[in-house]
């Protein structure tokens, strides 16, 4: 019935500077500019996988702890796990040290500027 999944989501209470930091910092691209403001970007990488960043609607931000119920990060998939994750020291928040990923291979949590909870996975093997 399904295919995949073609992108999660994030309202943003800065949509451009969001986008640009997964550009600048994780080494994302912007695959569409809506051109309006506030605007809403598709970023993706190279692996695959799309990220839609789109204006808040100036709510308030809930806290939340990593197991409470619901989707609670998103994970991008690397390469290289030991290069990246060295890459990402000094410029994100809360860096993790590696651990065991679900399934086998590497993972490692750290928050973007706007505290959304990010994962960067590498795999032994493929899952499917």
């Amino acid at each position: 019935m399904l295919a995949g999944v073609d992108h999660v989501a994030i309202a943003a209470k800065d949509p451009k500077t969001l986008a640009q930091w997964y550009c600048e910092v994780l080494g994302m691209r912007i695959l569409f500019d809506n051109e309006k403001e506030p605007p809403t970007y598709l970023v993706g990488g190279d692996m695959g996988g799309v990220v839609e960043i789109m204006p808040d609607n100036g709510a308030a931000v809930t806290a939340h702890q990593p197991y409470d119920p619901g989707i609670r990060h998103i994970a991008f998939r690397v390469r290289d796990f030991a290069a990246v994750h060295t890459a990402l020291k000094g410029k994100v928040l809360g860096l993790t040290p590696p651990g065991p990923a679900a399934g086998g291979g590497q993972i490692a949590f750290f928050h973007d500027p706007e505290g959304n909870l990010l994962q960067i996975v590498s795999r032994d093997q493929e899952l499917y």
